[in-house]
């Protein structure tokens, strides 16, 4: 079965002993292992009994495809509810998993938790644990900016710490990617911050300009400029470092930028005022770059651009298999747009 909300809430602090498997997958693998730690947690506590944990990978199931069976079935030497914690699971495995769940009906003695990566909508190992009942499917798609902000208030909160409006915009805006990366900066963060104890925008830049929004930043003014040669450059270095969707997204929301200030332009708005009321600020080093573009793309072309955008991120979707090619031609043609001629 799917949990998602409110039953994967409740599934992460309690797990229920009907479910005996369940699988953790997805683009973000930083919030794959973050889930999958919450579930073995929730049942074996703070330390890693070895009685009660079992730790195999996608390799060792290769090897000895019966081992998760016999793990699965086996009792805690000193009682207690047990986990078997599966790692770098694909796809291509969904028979040893189908005949996990044929003899494994009951997780009141052992849950088996799985992470897997981003299986792809028509994957026959999410399909298996969707539709059986005794199983749990928990997708993990990386924070959107919806979500971002109370992610980021709580952690710092947390610790103590409060932050203004324009800095928890502008980490909103430079973050998400990856739950674990996004914890990890934020960690740093709070550590940077020492007996302050309210982070400013001066703070946020400071401490999270983080190498993977510095690129596309870099990629989104190739873009912008009808920079085709940097363009190749920059789509090479990014998805090096991102996935083809939140690359997409990046772009997105730089056009959205865009278009607010050049709307605000077209409206008789000098170009300075109009970008002062982007939340988060243009950083000051790409401040020329980002005037230079609001010259060159007429409010009708951004539209047009970001309608692209939406269709470009549709078919990667469909097709993942395709993903790497239908983003470096997407780009390209939306480049292309920019072009004066």
């Amino acid at each position: 079965m799917k949990l998602d909300k409110q039953p994967l809430e409740r599934f992460l602090k309690e797990p229920a002993p009907a479910i005996a498997a369940a699988l953790i997958f997805g683009p973000d693998e930083g919030m794959v292992h973050e889930r999958a730690m919450t579930v073995s947690r929730a049942i074996l506590g703070d330390g890693d009994d070895p009685f009660r944990l079992t730790e195999l990978t996608g390799d060792d199931i290769k090897a000895d495809p019966a081992r998760l069976i016999d793990e699965a079935r086996a009792i805690a030497m000193m009682g207690g509810r047990r986990v078997v914690r599966v790692t770098r699971v694909t796809d291509a495995m969904e028979p040893a998993f189908a005949a996990l769940l044929a003899d494994h009906k009951d997780g009141a003695q052992c849950l088996v938790v799985i992470e897997a990566g981003d299986v792809g909508g028509k994957s026959s190992l999410k399909r298996l644990f969707e539709n059986a009942p005794h199983a749990a499917a928990i997708a993990c798609y990386r924070d959107e900016a919806v979500a971002l902000p109370g992610l980021i208030t709580a952690q710092l909160k947390a610790a103590g710490i409060e932050i203004e409006r324009d800095a928890l915009g502008y980490l909103a805006a430079n973050l998400g990617g990856d739950r674990g990366i996004t914890r990890a900066e934020l960690d740093k963060l709070i550590l940077y911050m020492g007996a302050e104890k309210k982070v400013s925008l001066g703070d946020a830049l400071a401490c999270v300009g983080d190498q993977a929004a510095i690129g596309q930043d870099d990629l989104c003014q190739a873009i912008g400029m009808g920079d085709l040669k940097g363009l190749e450059r920059q789509i090479e270095r990014n998805l090096a470092e991102t996935n083809e969707i939140s690359l997409l997204r990046a772009v997105a929301r730089h056009f959205m930028r865009l278009h607010q200030v050049v709307g605000r332009v077209a409206r008789g708005e000098q170009l300075e005022s109009a970008m002062s009321g982007l939340r988060p600020p243009v950083f000051w080093k790409a401040v020329d770059g980002f005037k230079a573009q609001c010259r060159r793309w007429p409010v009708e072309s951004i539209g047009n651009a970001l309608l692209r955008l939406t269709e470009l991120e549709a078919e990667v979707m469909r097709q993942h298999q395709f993903a790497e090619t239908l983003t470096r031609r997407g780009l390209m043609e939306i480049a292309v747009m920019g072009i004066k001629r």
